[in-house]
């Protein structure tokens, strides 16, 4: 009887070590979506496109802004918080598959909220 439950108890952690280590989407974010960052007195700071690839729980993006300039990094999703690293870092929510709303931040000390629409 006991090793049994030694068993059961191993098979579960296991599980959930398995579970735990596998990042998970509730939303395929993969494709191109037009973005706007807003700095928190209200101006736009810049918008664009941007185009994410790779898994749906994690890969890379492509944002062309609006002067033309080109950046890259790394995006990862987790149910239906998106955080995004690489020339900003972006912490947000997947609204729906259509939507994304959150927070940016730059190494200069801007920041603001951002909204991404799938295009």
């Amino acid at each position: 009887m006991q090793i049994r439950s030694l068993l059961m108890t191993l098979f579960l952690v296991l599980m959930l070590a398995g579970c735990a280590s596998q990042p998970s989407a509730d939303f395929d974010l993969r494709g191109e979506w037009e973005y706007t960052l807003t700095t928190t007195d209200g101006n736009t700071y810049d918008a664009g496109t941007i185009t994410f690839e790779g898994e749906p729980a994690k890969g890379t993006y492509q944002q062309l802004n609006i002067y033309q300039v080109d950046y890259e990094g790394e995006f990862t999703v987790r149910g239906t918080v998106l955080k995004l690293t690489g020339y900003e870092t972006w912490e947000g929510t997947v609204m729906d598959a259509n939507t994304i709303e959150g927070v940016w931040s730059h190494d200069d000390g801007s920041n603001g909220t951002f909204t991404a629409r799938r295009k």
